[in-house]
């Protein structure tokens, strides 16, 4: 890796500036869980959550291949210079890359293209290092603990756009059973509020809190569905995002107009579909009047 006159990563800024939460998630050992400390607490943690469940500040990849930072920083190379790798003494590593203020939200106010697009990249980075599809993305190894030996990249954050690679996906899959990593997230949001939308007019009557409940179930339900579930804190994230939002912007008014401008545009489609249909009958029976003359004249 060529650094000669670039300006580097240091631990200062990583546990400044690219860890996120105010408590982000934090143990010593996966198997014992994870539990929510201060910042100071976290740093000292082998493993830690570097971005909160509302802002993804960071893509991560797992690189399980003892040959982890060779992958990360060989040049030349068909994906940028990751901002830091943390790496365990038997090689295999976590390779990260910053975003600075090109964070993107993961909450139902969110955009959905970033969102999509932040999944699409984080699939080309995994596939251009060889990482790991199941690698859950909430943990990751924590560049300051002794226990990582830790290479720092470049301390320019990156945009999304700046970590495309010929191996990002055009589209992603959007099936549970084939999402994994942030794709897990982005199917669950889509599924999720996809569902609830109609849901609303049918409970609308009930709670705020009965509504929530029933959102969060929905959630649970597509959870079951990765590979890799999701934590209980995300999909609780997810959920209450989405149902608050409705319940927050729907009213009966509105959600009827919204019903007849839907109906509208169904209406259209359907009157396409049957013009369409309508002409290439036209054209068969012309064309089989053409084979009947035609046969006449032979004859």
């Amino acid at each position: 890796m060529d650094t000669v006159g670039e300006s580097l990563l240091s631990d200062e800024q990583w546990g400044s500036e690219v860890l996120l939460p105010h408590r982000p998630f934090a143990t010593n050992y996966l198997e014992h869980g994870q539990y929510r400390m201060s910042r100071d607490q976290a740093l000292m943690m082998r493993y830690v959550q570097h971005s909160p469940h509302a802002l993804l500040g960071s893509i991560v990849i797992d690189c399980d291949h003892p040959d982890a930072a060779v992958r990360a920083f060989e040049q030349p190379s068909d994906h940028p210079t990751p901002s830091w790798v943390a790496q365990s003494p038997s090689g295999r590593a976590h390779l990260g890359w910053w975003l600075g203020d090109h964070r993107v939200c993961r909450t139902d106010s969110a955009r959905l293209t970033p969102l999509r697009y932040a999944h699409r990249i984080e699939r080309g980075l995994c596939i251009s290092v060889d990482g790991d599809f199941s690698y859950g993305g909430q943990l990751t190894k924590n560049p300051i603990h002794p226990e990582w030996e830790t290479i720092y990249g470049p301390a320019d954050p990156y945009s999304l756009r700046d970590l495309a690679t010929i191996y990002t996906p055009r589209q992603a899959p959007r099936r549970p059973d084939r999402s994994a990593g942030l794709g897990r997230n982005v199917t669950m949001f889509d599924t999720a509020r996809k569902w609830a939308y109609p849901q609303w007019w049918h409970h609308r009557h009930g709670t705020a809190d009965q509504w929530l409940q029933l959102v969060l179930q929905r959630c649970h339900a597509i959870n079951t569905e990765f590979a890799d579930p999701l934590p209980f804190v995300e999909v609780r994230a997810t959920a209450y995002s989405i149902g608050k939002w409705i319940w927050r912007n729907f009213d009966e008014d509105s959600f009827r107009a919204r019903q007849a401008a839907r109906g509208r545009r169904g209406g259209k489609a359907s009157a396409k579909v049957m013009t369409s249909a309508k002409i290439e009958a036209n054209r068969k029976r012309a064309t089989k009047f053409d084979e009947k003359t035609m046969w006449e004249a032979i004859i």
